[in-house]
């Protein structure tokens, strides 16, 4: 006789959560990270015998159809695993997940008819559902979707959640001392939550977000026009059209001595080699799609009077892969990243597929060392795959929580335009220090949130000589105002700057005849608000 141990796992299961809900871990000390690399020791099963195979696990991957190539990619490396540690008490069986979704749930009934022990896999957010539905509560399954809403009910993941890149890229714009922020998402649910993320990770961390607009992902005409109202470019752009009318007119109309014409003819050089003017009222912007999109957005924000110099770049996980070392307008930005793929892995999977492996694949080969780390150990169960300490795998540090979602350590890339992004943080080797600290579960959608500003009135950026400040073809008003008051009133009139008369000039027009006011009660004028 044996001891069932999966049995005292579903017993665990329903007596500290019901059938329905994640397990609780075990309280534990958090440790040092255990290395499972290089698999783990094929002593016998705990409780088991040595007759035949006393485990099974369920590999389930797309390896037909369109998603073969990265379903191929993680069976080679979960074999490789095998391969590389031969456990002759578990047996492993692959099912090709692809095709119809009705072929797809078939499949999943036939590897549940075979009660798996652990489930590696599905890829896929919409499979993962229907595999959480399905199952018994006390199987563990790891799988490789990125979607949060797939997981729960022992379904896990080993993917990256790219929510936990917003976190670490606010912390290092925070060091970076950053006051407010300007972020572009795309207009779908994955940015839509990202969006939702950092907008509750800046109000954790006291940055701001002055702006939130969305853009539709690949349309470079959306991009365009989020650039253009991100940049203020309607605004800067007659902000320095005024100044430089008014400069050349003095210039041109005023009699003036020579310091004062060469200094006035220097601003209006300065001016003229851009076509904005006036600050922006962010000074930092989080791109929150991925590195193309990004790409499109900084080379249109740059055509429209906003670079690296004006505002710092920042970006997510969702940039890793994209070609985007060697894009001078990304020149300055940092963004969160994985850690690199461990060498001795990239020269393992090389010398079995010929080709080096993608982080998916990385993933699965850290999944197959985790699933026979559960099967070997002697813990129970949920006290091993939800260890605090957390393990060191082939992406380094991560940890599986109750809710599903992996806990992966990140790092800082900086890009310089060289074509080789350089490491300004390297990601932390161990959880003795909480890495994360806001919950970005149950995240409401968030509306676009037009720029918060004060407007750009020219006349602050150009200096013209004292005696004609005050004559109204010089005077100049504030442009695209849009800001929120003491009251929380939204007011997007353009404020007009109200300059005392200029005594001195005389008006030219013989029929201009003025108007003597009468004298009026101060009181009235205090309390009505006048408008131009």
């Amino acid at each position: 006789m044996y001891i069932n141990k999966f049995s005292i796992f579903a017993f665990l299961l329903l007596a500290a959560c019901g059938t329905n809900q994640a397990i609780k871990p075990v309280s534990v000390a958090t440790s040092s990270p255990t290395d499972i690399q290089n698999g783990f020791s094929s002593s016998p099963l705990y409780g088991y015998d040595d007759a035949g195979p006393k485990a099974n696990i369920a590999v389930l991957l797309p390896m037909s159809g369109p998603a073969k190539s990265v379903g191929n990619g993680i069976k080679t490396s979960i074999e490789t695993a095998f391969l590389r540690k031969p456990m002759e008490n578990i047996n492993v069986s692959f099912y090709d997940l692809s095709g119809e979704k009705s072929r797809r749930d078939l499949v999943i009934r036939d590897a549940l008819d075979k009660n798996p022990d652990i489930i590696i896999g599905p890829l896929f957010a919409e499979d993962a559902i229907n595999l959480r539905d399905a199952k018994p509560s006390r199987t563990p399954v790891i799988s490789f979707t990125s979607d949060v809403n797939a997981l729960g009910n022992n379904v896990l993941t080993m993917n990256l959640i790219p929510t936990q890149s917003i976190e670490t890229i606010v912390k290092q714009m925070q060091k970076d001392g950053a006051k407010n922020m300007l972020v572009l998402a795309p207009d779908d649910n994955s940015g839509k939550l990202m969006a939702a993320t950092a907008t509750k990770i800046s109000d954790a961390y006291n940055l701001p977000i002055n702006g939130l607009f969305y853009y539709k992902s690949g349309d470079s005409n959306s991009i365009k026009d989020t650039a253009m109202r991100a940049s203020m470019y309607s605004a800067r752009s007659a902000a320095n059209t005024r100044a430089r009318e008014i400069l050349s007119d003095i210039i041109n109309k005023e009699s003036l001595d020579g310091a004062t014409r060469a200094n006035l003819r220097s601003q209006l050089e300065k001016i003229s080699r851009k076509e904005t003017l006036g600050e922006l009222p962010y000074d930092s912007v989080l791109f929150l799609g991925s590195g193309e999109d990004t790409k499109t957005l900084a080379s249109f924000l740059r055509y429209y009077g906003v670079g690296t110099r004006d505002a710092a770049f920042y970006g997510t996980t969702l940039w890793h892969g994209a070609d985007i070392a060697s894009d001078f307008t990304l020149s300055g930005a940092k963004y969160a990243t994985l850690p690199p793929i461990s060498n001795n892995f990239v020269a393992l999977y090389n010398m079995v597929a010929g080709k080096d492996p993608d982080y998916l694949a990385a993933f699965g080969y850290d999944a197959a060392n985790l699933s026979i780390g559960m099967l070997y150990t002697q813990k129970p169960n949920e006290a091993y795959l939800f260890d605090p300490s957390g393990y060191i795998g082939t992406t380094g540090l991560f940890r599986l929580q109750p809710s599903g979602e992996s806990e992966r350590a990140l790092r800082i890339m900086e890009l310089n335009g060289s074509g080789e992004a350089v490491i300004l943080q390297n990601s932390p080797s161990d959880f003795l220090t909480q890495i994360y600290s806001i919950n970005t579960s149950n995240l409401n959608t968030v509306a676009e949130k037009e720029l918060k500003t004060r407007g750009i009135n020219p006349g602050n950026y150009i200096t013209i000589p004292e005696n004609l400040r005050y004559k109204s073809q010089y005077r100049t008003k504030t442009i695209g105002a849009n800001y929120v008051s003491d009251n929380e009133t939204v007011v997007s009139e353009a404020p007009v700057q109200i300059y005392a008369s200029d005594e001195t000039e005389t008006v030219q027009n013989e029929e201009f005849e003025p108007v003597k006011l009468e004298k009026v009660s101060r009181k009235y004028i205090d309390s009505v608000e006048v408008l131009e």
